[in-house]
């Protein structure tokens, strides 16, 4: 799963000088960018005979509705305290040929209050009088030190919140070499005990370091795109990853590999939990799978597996299965069968720890020898497509994309007179990418380090879902995916194309 979540409300507050006046009540909360900058001694204030040289600078402040997020966390779509949960905060840079500073650090905090966006949008001489600004947060309330400057412990009285009882050191931060890098740190640990109440849902805070902001030089200015930018795909993100990858091997089956099999059960066309008597059968090691198959001269003959409910993370999947197999050749009668047929086909039967009740019979699957060869394995030239069941969707709608991989050289397939459906191979390691069709950006990226776009399997092939909220309305994209076999990647561009309707329309 690949989630984009989008900014609610962001602007940064400054202390800037204009003609020897502090402007520390001006609002930019509607302007088009996010600009940091730190400004020493161009303006200056008389004391006596002495000249004191200010410090001006400004601080971005953003926030980001996390509810879609709180949504899939309590329907068990997301284990937060798994591995693969990963939140990433991104700000793209829209240098446009100003002076911008480089070899400097940006430090990012969760923010300990909530803020208001404000309606301001003067960005030059800061005369637009509204909160929040660099004395406060919003109408109702200061900041405690002006600037949104007093750190504190989530549970303490302060503006940005530096520990908590679950992240011992919120500090996250990112070097920029050039200054023309986007923002892109990992804030996984900050949502995480934010969703767990742990520290107060008011979003980030975003300046320069504090060697920075207390040293005697200038930094003028790192500008990024803010939720007002023109250019959508410039705007605030936060970037969702979750491997919620099912891989089910009915249809690539092993010998002496380790494989799982699914049971998926439905009721009124919903997942649902089996029944046994008046229980639900649900938890770890709660029913048994058979796989029997006929071996000539001995008759019927069955391995036993126990099986559990399906879990993403530490959430039970309601209504779906899993039990892992190892169909071992050192078993002589699946050896024999193996040297009769070539294969073994087996026919799964899950049923209950007791094996008094049948729940299913499933239809046969095959189970083939491992590959040993003399030479590595060279990845084959597939055909690939990607099926999905509309052209257009709207702008918050999950997509189930069915994906055919099909090799045509294939040994196993036998040429048919009549017309017939092949069925698609299941491989290991599929990933999906969605790029906008126009512009040639990935929206969604290829993922194989975090396996967030790690297409699943079923009986019947390969698939994946999406939700379209992380897309731009109003724009075409099309699906690409990437093959890897033994380490080498082989990439499919444009297998499918999309439209993200308006949604006023």
């Amino acid at each position: 799963m690949f989630r984009i979540l989008h900014c609610d409300k962001d602007t940064y507050i400054t202390n800037k000088y204009f003609n020897g006046v502090q402007l520390v009540s001006g609002n930019v909360g509607q302007a088009g960018s996010l600009d940091l900058f730190k400004i020493y001694g161009m303006t200056q204030l008389i004391s006596g005979n002495v000249k004191i040289p200010q410090t001006e600078l400004s601080r971005i402040l953003l926030h980001f509705d996390l509810d879609p997020l709180r949504e899939l966390v309590s329907n068990g779509k997301i284990d937060i305290s798994a591995d693969s949960f990963l939140c990433h905060l991104r700000l793209r840079d829209i240098y446009g040929g100003q002076p911008t500073p480089n070899n400097f650090t940006l430090n990012v905090f969760p923010l300990s209050g909530s803020f208001d966006e404000g309606f301001g949008k003067d960005t030059t001489y800061y005369a637009d009088l509204d909160r929040c600004n660099f004395i406060s947060a919003s109408k109702d309330l200061a900041w405690l030190s002006e600037g949104c400057s007093l750190p504190c412990f989530s549970s303490n009285p302060g503006d940005y919140i530096t520990g908590s009882s679950l992240v011992a050191d919120t500090l996250v931060y990112q070097y920029f070499k050039t200054g023309e890098e986007d923002l892109l740190v990992d804030v996984t640990k900050i949502v995480s005990a934010t969703l767990m109440g742990d520290i107060p849902d008011s979003g980030f805070r975003i300046s320069y370091s504090e060697d920075i902001e207390s040293n005697n030089h200038t930094y003028f200015v790192k500008r990024f795109g803010s939720s007002q930018s023109y250019d959508e795909s410039k705007r605030p993100s936060l970037l969702v990853r979750f491997d919620d990858s099912i891989m089910d091997d009915s249809s690539n089956l092993y010998l002496d590999s380790s494989s799982n099999l699914f049971l998926y059960n439905y009721s009124h066309d919903q997942l649902d939990n089996l029944m046994s008597a008046s229980f639900s059968v649900s938890g770890s090691n709660c029913l048994l799978l058979e796989l029997k198959t006929e071996v000539s001269g001995v008759g019927s003959y069955s391995l036993f597996f126990t099986g559990s409910q399906y879990s993403f993370g530490k959430n039970y999947a309601t209504g779906i299965y899993s039990a892992p197999v190892t169909i071992p050749l050192s078993d002589v009668n699946i050896k024999l069968k193996l040297e009769q047929s070539g294969s073994v086909k087996l026919t799964p039967i899950w049923q209950s720890l007791d094996r008094t009740t049948t729940y299913v019979t499933g239809s046969t699957i095959i189970a083939l020898p491992s590959k040993r060869l003399s030479y590595r394995l060279s990845p084959s030239r597939y055909n690939v497509s990607a099926i999905t069941t509309s052209s257009d969707y709207a702008t918050d709608e999950d997509v189930n994309v069915r994906v055919n991989i099909f090799d045509e050289n294939n040994p196993l397939i036998i040429a048919k007179k009549m017309p017939f459906v092949l069925p698609g191979l299941a491989l290991r390691e599929v990933y999906y990418a969605i790029k906008d069709a126009t512009t040639n950006e990935y929206i969604i990226p290829f993922d194989p380090t975090y396996r967030s776009t790690k297409v699943s399997s079923d009986s019947k092939g390969m698939y994946f879902i999406f939700n379209t909220s992380s897309l731009i309305s109003s724009r075409v994209y099309s699906i690409d995916l990437m093959i890897v076999v033994d380490g080498t990647q082989q990439k499919y561009l444009n297998v499918s194309t999309f439209r993200v309707k308006n949604p006023q329309y």
